[in-house]
């Protein structure tokens, strides 16, 4: 089997589209790579990667795309977080009986009004929506995307769920001991006008030995939780080794996109690492609380089990040991990932 992978390939980005086809070729794939963000250089192609206007570039990525697929003559295209292809390139390529297949992780759904979304959201997402009626698969995020994807697709296409994933190769078990950690909690991720700030800032004037990392902080001037140091983001090796330095690891479900889990809800508990993670029905049904993760739904109760945590360090360890555990027995490395995506493709043979 050839399979496109139409996607951004951006390395910092935790090279998902390089070990997602690697763990494919391990199945005997054969993959045709994409890669748009050579598209997006300077300010102009920054603007218009965020807002798939009408452009020579959108032509011209769209053009070329068809050469380069019809030239290799695949069997599948993986349009992966793919805001810029026309829905007239997708027709080409069912005329040529090339499967396709539809993801983004990020929420395409998510009204406007309802999620405070700002109007650049309906831009952004306008082709990647319009063209979900053309494809065989549609694969989302998460468990509420399956009914919203339905009301875009055709009544033949195949919806399924497809969550996050870990990739061993760069979520290696830490053999760090909780003495040799420099902080007691960090959180890595993006600012969100939700309660994280909130969380974070009563962690720090409770005391907390708290260091954060990511983007979208630096603007938060009036935060002493900000003032202490310009917050960065941290990718690849300095992100593994962020969440390593640190004895529990926070994170917070982006209410933006709607999660209700996130890709470091499998990352930090495979590098054998303490989850403490914001409550959801998802995350208590992926792990037993208290026993596998940890979770908070309040600053208070984020504080009183922090408070609890480093007052038992055995805690940690155990509960670091038994998450683990469940994340490679609930499958959710990128190896078995590849593998249910080949099994949906199948179901294609079948239909």
């Amino acid at each position: 089997m050839k399979i496109a992978i139409v996607g951004s390939w951006v390395h910092n980005q935790r090279g998902k589209e390089e070990f997602f086809s690697k763990s494919l070729e391990k199945f005997s794939v054969e993959i045709v790579p994409f890669k748009l963000s050579e598209y997006f250089k300077g300010r102009l192609g920054n603007f218009l990667s965020a807002l798939p206007l009408p452009s020579p570039l959108l032509y011209r990525i769209n053009r070329e795309l068809m050469e380069s697929l019809l030239k290799e003559e695949v069997d599948v295209a993986f349009f992966w977080n793919c805001n810029h292809i026309l829905p007239s390139s997708l027709q080409r390529l069912r005329e040529k009986n090339v499967k396709i297949v539809a993801y983004n992780n990020d929420d395409p759904f998510g009204s406007v009004i309802d999620n405070k979304k700002p109007l650049i959201h309906f831009f952004q997402f306008f082709w990647y929506l319009s063209n979900l009626k053309l494809s065989d698969i549609n694969l989302v995020y998460r468990p509420q995307n399956i009914k919203e994807a339905q009301g875009y697709s055709s009544s033949s296409c195949i919806i399924r769920l497809f969550k996050p994933y870990f990739i061993p190769e760069l979520h290696k078990e830490t053999n760090l001991k909780l003495d040799r950690c420099s902080t007691d909690v960090v959180f890595v991720g993006h600012y969100e006008d939700d309660f994280r700030l909130d969380c974070l800032e009563f962690l720090f004037e409770n005391g907390i030995d708290l260091s954060l990392y990511g983007t979208g902080w630096n603007h938060l001037k009036r935060s002493k939780l900000i003032k202490k140091n310009k917050i960065v983001g941290v990718y690849g090796k300095k992100y593994k080794e962020t969440l390593e330095s640190s004895k529990i690891c926070l994170s917070f479900l982006s209410k933006m996109n709607r999660d209700v889990y996130t890709r470091r809800c499998f990352e930090i508990p495979a590098m054998k690492k303490l989850l403490l993670c914001e409550r959801s029905e998802e995350m208590l049904e992926m792990y037993v609380e208290d026993k596998e993760a940890v979770f908070f739904s309040n600053k208070l109760e984020l504080l009183n089990k922090v408070k609890w945590l480093l007052a038992n360090p055995i805690i940690i360890n155990d509960i670091a040991e038994a998450g683990f555990q469940r994340v490679y027995d609930n499958k959710g490395d990128v190896d078995s990932r590849a593998q249910q995506f080949l099994e949906i493709i199948r179901e294609l043979q079948y239909d």
